[in-house]
């Protein structure tokens, strides 16, 4: 897969390989091995370079931020004892390592790019026998039939993890999530656990806490994490469910069918190393001030099984006097949106293409990085007026109008 290509229409993936970084630079051994594996033979600009150790304030919020997080899952997780765990989005982390040591089945599914390097990483550290504990492959989050794919040939009750994901999906998106994990649940019984909700106002509090009354510190803070979501250009925390008051989002949860319980926070978090050499008495702050904070723990309100459609994803293109028709069927979303632009680029290799028409009469569902390919094909023709985009359907349309994308492509 071409990564140049894969940066443009999912951006956020790239920021994710900075996790691993992170995970290193507060001391945890697994973390300190994967990117050793990263670096092995690789252009040393591919990847940042870990620092012994870290005194900027700023720095050391987004480090204790990632911490915290992992941190407080590993000790959830450990209270909820799954026999196999599936992780999506995976990232970077060292879960499938850590959990083949302890005999724990783990499936991690992410983007293609992703899965190749954490599966070679996988390959390389772990021994044969404990290699049979992990799967790694790629799937996205919003469709059923890839996730259910990814757990193909494992039986049993599964607990679903998903961290920082909620943020960056689109309303249609996190409606999507949700189906794929009552789809997912539905047929195996299990649990969904992510802190995604109430993660942002643990970001205000911890920043808060660190920079102790200093604004400087603030102000940089906040002006990293816009610089943050430029560069992935995504806006966080933008859709319905992470925005309506809490006990709204709870109740926008339970429409969907889930019974939500709220783990605290305070309780689960464990000692940070990243703030460990701050002022005495601040973790105790930290926890303090987190008691009203919590991670979502999301089981089913009934075990009604619900048959999915499949939406196969198929796509057809013919070239014929400087015009591109190109028909889209199922579902244009992570895994298949590199597709359309490569048949684009592909078709426009063979002959000039002076107007490229997409038909999406079949498409059941598009995603951000759907329209992004969209977008991306528009920019290579040049103008708006040599893109249409024809036979769109309602539901489809409403993603159009809902993302603005409509303003930018019809």
């Amino acid at each position: 897969m071409d990564e140049q290509l894969l940066k443009e229409i999912n951006p956020v993936f790239l920021t994710a390989r900075s996790s691993v970084y992170r995970y290193a630079s507060f001391g945890n051994e697994t973390a300190k091995q994967i990117v050793a594996f990263l670096e092995k033979d690789r252009p040393k600009e591919r990847f940042m370079q870990v620092p012994e150790r870290i005194t900027d304030p700023v720095r050391k919020i987004f480090v204790s931020i990632l911490e915290a997080r992992y941190g407080t899952m590993e000790q959830i997780l450990d209270d909820e004892a799954p026999a196999l765990l599936l992780d999506i989005p995976c990232g970077y982390t060292m879960r499938p390592i850590e959990y083949a040591r302890r005999g724990i089945r783990y499936v991690g599914a992410d983007l293609p790019a992703t899965i190749a390097d954490m599966g070679e990483a996988v390959d390389a550290l772990l021994s044969e026998d404990e290699k049979r504990f992990v799967t790694m492959t790629s799937a996205d989050a919003t469709n059923p039939d890839s996730v259910k794919a990814a757990l193909k040939g494992i039986s049993g009750p599964v607990c679903i993890t998903t961290e920082g994901l909620l943020s960056y999906f689109t309303d249609s998106e996190t409606e999507a999530m949700f189906e794929t994990v009552r789809s997912v649940l539905s047929e195996r019984g299990g649990c969904w656990i992510t802190p995604d909700r109430e993660i942002g106002d643990y970001i205000r509090i911890t920043a808060g806490i660190v920079a102790n009354g200093d604004k400087e510190t603030m102000e940089r803070f906040i002006q990293q994490r816009k610089e943050i979501s430029r560069l992935s250009k995504s806006n966080v925390n933008t859709n319905t469910f992470m925005t309506l008051p809490l006990e709204e989002s709870i109740k926008w949860a339970e429409q969907r069918g889930f019974k939500v319980e709220r783990l605290n926070m305070g309780k689960y978090l464990p000692d940070l190393t990243s703030l460990s050499d701050l002022r005495e008495g601040l973790m105790d702050e930290l926890r303090e001030a987190c008691m009203e904070l919590c991670v979502w723990r999301l089981t089913l309100t009934d075990r009604e099984k619900k048959k999915s459609r499949s939406s196969e994803f198929s796509i057809n293109a013919h070239n014929a006097a400087g015009v591109l028709t190109v028909s889209i069927s199922g579902r244009l979303d992570t895994l298949t949106a590199p597709r359309l632009v490569t048949v684009f680029e592909e078709e426009s290799a063979k002959r000039e293409v002076q107007r490229v028409c997409i038909d999406l009469a079949d498409l059941d569902y598009i995603s951000s990085a759907g329209l992004r390919s969209l977008l991306i094909i528009r920019k290579r023709l040049g103008s708006k007026e040599r893109l249409s985009v024809i036979n769109i359907s309602q539901s489809v349309m409403e993603i159009f109008e809902t993302t603005g994308f409509a303003e930018l492509l019809l």
